[in-house]
Parts: C-alpha cells; sequence; structure tokens
C-alpha cells in the first residue's frame, strides 16, 4: 500500500503541480503562527514548543490514518496520496528550477535572476519571514551554483526526508504522521531560522540541533543514492573530504552531506573552498572560534568550504541536475518495488 500511495501521490503531482503559494500552505503557515502565540513563545522554552506542534501535527495525522483504515482501507489510501501529495514531491521545487534552467539556455540572465528572486521569495513567503536577497550582481556560473544548490537542498528536504520519515512508520499505517512530523519540523526550523536573521539565538540553536538528528539518516541515504546514480567516486570523495569542512565553517550536517555528494555526482563544483589556517597558524581568537576539534595537521593549509572537485558549471550541468534527481527518485521506487515484491513472495 505504501508503494501504490507513493506512486499515487507522485502521479497526482504531475497532473497538477502544487501552486508556490496555495491556501493550504498559507493556512499551515497561519496556523504555526496561532500557536506560537498561545504557547506565549517567549515565556516557554524552546524544545517545548518545537516537540508540542511536531508531534500535535503527527498525533492528528495519525488519527486520521488510523479513522479511515477502520473505515476503508481505500479511503486511508486516498488519505495517505492526499497527505503525500502535499507534503513531498519534486515539483514542490523543480518549476523554479526549470524557469532558473530555460532562462539560462535561452541566454536571459534577467530573466534567470528573477526566477532565482522567486524561489528565494518563495522559501521566505512559506516560512512566513523575507530576508534580505541580492542576486543582482550575480554572473551565469553564480545563477547556476546557487539553483543547483538550492535544488539540492530541496530534494532531501521535499524528497528524501519525507519519504524516509513517511516509511520509517508505514508498517504501523502511521506513514503520515511521520511524514508531517518531518514537515513540520523543517518549516519550523526554518521559520526560526529566518526570524533570528543570521542571530544564534536559544530557538535557531535548538532547531539545528533537533534538525541535525531528524535529518542524519535520511541525508546520507540521498547521499549515497547520488552517488549510486551520479559519479559515484567523486561523490564518496567529496562527501568525505569536503562536508566537515563545511559544517565547521555553519553548514548544517544535512547541508553538509547532500551538498558535497551532490556535486561529486554531478562532477562540478558549486563553491570555491576559502583558505583556512591550521592550529598551529592560529591566534587565540581564531582558536575559540573553531574549538579544540579542528582536524588540521600541522603546517597544512586547507581550502575549506569548497564543494564538489570538477569544473565550474555550465547550463549543461543544470539538465544533468534534472537527470540525476530523476535518476534518484526512480532508484527509490524500484528499490521499494522489489522489497514489495519480496514481501508478496515471501
Amino acid at each position: 500500500m505504501s508503494l501504490i500511495a507513493i506512486l499515487g501521490a507522485l502521479l497526482l503531482e504531475q497532473i497538477f503541480p502544487l501552486s508556490s503559494y496555495t491556501r493550504l500552505r498559507l493556512w499551515l503557515r497561519n496556523a504555526i503562527d496561532y500557536v506560537e502565540r498561545a504557547l506565549a513563545m517567549d515565556q516557554v522554552k524552546p524544545w517545548q514548543t518545537f516537540w508540542f506542534i511536531t508531534l500535535m501535527g503527527a498525533l492528528i495525522a495519525g488519527l486520521l490514518s488510523f479513522a479511515t483504515h477502520a473505515i476503508h482501507p481505500l479511503l486511508g489510501l486516498l488519505l495517505t496520496i492526499g497527505v503525500l501529495y502535499l507534503t513531498i514531491g519534486i515539483r514542490q521545487f523543480s518549476h523554479f528550477y526549470s524557469k532558473i534552467r530555460l532562462a539560462l539556455t535561452a541566454g536571459d540572465d534577467a530573466k534567470a535572476r528573477t526566477a532565482l528572486v522567486e524561489w528565494l521569495h518563495e522559501e521566505a513567503e512559506l516560512t512566513g519571514y523575507r530576508g534580505n536577497i541580492q542576486v543582482a550582481q550575480l554572473s551565469e556560473t553564480q545563477l547556476i551554483r546557487q539553483a543547483l544548490e538550492m535544488a539540492i537542498v530541496s530534494s532531501l528536504r521535499y524528497v528524501f526526508a519525507g519519504l524516509f520519515w513517511f516509511l520509517i512508520f508505514a508498517p504501523f499505517q502511521l506513514g503520515v504522521a511521520g511524514v508531517v512530523f518531518y514537515r513540520l519540523a523543517d518549516l519550523l526550523a526554518r521559520r526560526w531560522h529566518l526570524r533570528a536573521e543570521g542571530k544564534q539565538d536559544a530557538y535557531t540553536v535548538y532547531a539545528r540541533k533537533m534538525m541535525n538528528w531528524i535529518e542524519f539518516l535520511p541525508a546520507r541515504c540521498a547521499a549515497v543514492i547520488f552517488a549510486v546514480v551520479g559519479n559515484f567516486e567523486e561523490a564518496m570523495y567529496a562527501w568525505r573530504t569536503q562536508s566537515g569542512s563545511l559544517r565547521r565553517l555553519g553548514e548544517s550536517d544535512a547541508a553538509a552531506v547532500t551538498l558535497t555528494s551532490g556535486a561529486g555526482a554531478l562532477g562540478v563544483t558549486l563553491r570555491d573552498g576559502v583558505t583556512q589556517r591550521t592550529r598551529d597558524m592560529m591566534d587565540e581568537r581564531e582558536l575559540a572560534l573553531y574549538g579544540e576539534d579542528v582536524e588540521l595537521k600541522a603546517n597544512e593549509v586547507k581550502h575549506a568550504g569548497q564543494i564538489g572537485t570538477g569544473p565550474n558549471p555550465d547550463v549543461r550541468a543544470l539538465n544533468s541536475g534534472v537527470g540525476l534527481f530523476w535518476r534518484a527518485t526512480i532508484f527509490v521506487l524500484l528499490g521499494l518495488m522489489m522489497l514489495t515484491l519480496a514481501k508478496v513472495l515471501a
């Protein structure tokens, strides 16, 4: 049933792609605003707000799943398809990516910048906070890099992580609870990050810590899948050698893992590294910033923050990105088909 639900949701998404500003998304954002005000966020601890919203949403979804399956299995299947349709899917981010790809293919950098701004604003609109977005000075290469980075991270958020938490709880007829739990956790983490405007308050620190745990296994599953369906050697090398420096420079664990593996799988460089001095070269201020776990040997100079080992991406890399995301999705579906067939034949 899980495989049928996933296939149904993906097919429905292709026929009726979700709009960026659906009333449902805005309703969800407003509902979270109401809960946060009711909880008086400034008077409760971050973990109380985080877990109340995520677990309450998962509980409601789980109860609905049990109720509909009890009434009729077909009704439960339709509910599952509907929830998956609203929470996962490539089309939830690919329309912006396609706009940028088609604009750059036609040589229209201005149109590509407009599409990138729309994409960035969509992310901000979903969370309820708009940041200061500057793309006017981006070159064509930088536009391509930004689009690929956002698409790789979005593939984790909107496809692989959601599917992971759905499949973990699906054997207990709680798959919808799992995917709703992840979607709410991801939404809260991004809301609090944007609201803090780059500052590290108690809410952003707690949300980042929780998302590192929640996305730990999904990110690594996605990274392995990217490696299998892309350039395996480069993906594994970039993941192994570059993700650590990205984390030390402030990138989240999940983003560091998926970005390095995705860039390696595509065979391109998404970010140029910055020269980072080693422990022996650091003064007291730098040692305090990086901590005592600096994984660098004496008298070495390392390029920190680099993503990928290949050449700078061009427009063809955007086309390769489309292929990578679809191959990865099909790989997951084929794996589920094989597991389902094995279960039927057992």
